[in-house]
């Protein structure tokens, strides 16, 4: 027995349909039963596996740019790094591997018990909150790697030249989705997607709206940058909502609060959220690119030369996996942002990525 579901049943018979966007909140997010508060999500044994638990050059990578940016800065002590949803801790692990201590103040955002014990034993001078509003008020480097993927998203269908939010309904105890006018649904300009055809389905995702405002207004008022990888488009539409357990896709309305639900990051509407805001932007670009022009393909040579040949075949493999455009290295996408009195980021000047107007 599925006592979320029963719980999304409830609310359902009680309210009516419900938006895909609280569908995921209660399922990932639910105080006790929620995907993101009792279960392991990371590794072979989870639902997904991501860039730092691939590859170490990820994190190395990450580092080098962070020291870059630490120098350019004259070595500041007051500065720390912030990882949002931070894993199991590898990333800021590498990370500090890189900085060898010269950075002494890191945090993890986060508020999956497990993950949490895992990030103290990786890096246990390390701080926990829950929230960035908690963090403290001095210059920071926000890095956010498949983060922003994990907010609800609401999701629109064109029907009758007019705009229906996608929902979730209720039948004989069956979860599926249905078609209602809802108040954000009148909102929809229809002159935004005059070209769209019958059928068309459109993402928004107020939360992440919401989180990069809010990291915007952070990094203006207290100097820093933030950077994020996920997968996602650049200039696009279409119903990326899914669901994933054991690495594998499955109906994302199957076992609310066992699977990871999940949508494609739209960095064109991030781009706009963060111009609102008066920060620098670079990017978006794909994480191939800044991988490479940041010396991922140079670091994996160094790393060679003190590796056997089965480390050489696994640290080809990983790196393979981060920056083929079979795998990950076209569909995620990287973009970052700072204050206006920040140095320049590097890692963005080679073939940079052009977002249509």
């Amino acid at each position: 027995m599925n006592i979320l579901k029963e719980k999304i049943h409830s609310i359902i018979i009680k309210n009516g349909p419900i938006s895909i966007a609280s569908f995921m909140e209660i399922s990932l997010s639910d105080k006790k039963y929620g995907y993101y508060r009792k279960k392991m999500p990371l590794g072979s044994k989870g639902d997904f596996v991501t860039s730092p638990d691939i590859s170490q050059i990820f994190g190395e990578i990450i580092g080098i740019w962070i020291l870059d940016i630490w120098i350019k800065l004259k070595k500041p002590s007051n500065f720390q790094i912030v990882d949002l949803g931070g894993g199991r801790g590898t990333l800021l692990k590498d990370i500090n591997r890189v900085l060898k201590n010269k950075v002494s103040k890191f945090i993890f955002i986060d508020i999956n018990e497990e993950l949490i014990k895992l990030q103290k034993e990786a890096l246990k001078d390390a701080s926990h909150f829950e929230k960035i509003d908690d963090i403290p008020k001095i210059p920071t480097i926000f890095i956010g790697n498949e983060f922003l993927d994990t907010f609800p998203v609401h999701q629109f269908i064109k029907k009758d030249n007019c705009w229906k939010e996608v929902c979730i309904d209720s039948n004989d105890n069956e979860l599926f989705f249905s078609h209602k006018t809802t108040k954000l649904s009148k909102k929809l300009p229809s002159s935004n997607f005059l070209n769209l055809k019958e059928g068309s389905i459109i993402e928004i995702n107020f939360k992440t709206r919401e989180i990069i405002k809010n990291i915007s207004n952070f990094i203006r008022e207290n100097s820093g940058a933030a950077i994020f990888f996920d997968y996602g488009y650049i200039d696009g539409y279409g119903d990326s909502f899914q669901g994933i357990k054991n690495n594998k896709p499955i109906n994302p309305l199957s076992d609310p609060g066992f699977v990871d639900l999940t949508s494609h990051v739209n960095f064109k509407d991030i781009k706009l959220q963060a111009e609102e805001k008066d920060v620098n932007i670079y990017g978006p670009n794909t994480q191939s690119l800044f991988l490479k022009e940041m010396g991922a393909i140079q670091r994996l040579k160094i790393l060679e030369k003190n590796a056997n040949d089965h480390q050489k075949k696994d640290l080809r493999i990983g790196l393979n996996r981060l920056m083929s455009d079979n795998e990950m290295g076209s569909l995620f996408k990287v973009i970052a942002l700072s204050s206006k009195n920040f140095p320049s980021l590097e890692g963005f000047t080679c073939g940079t990525t052009t977002i249509k107007e």
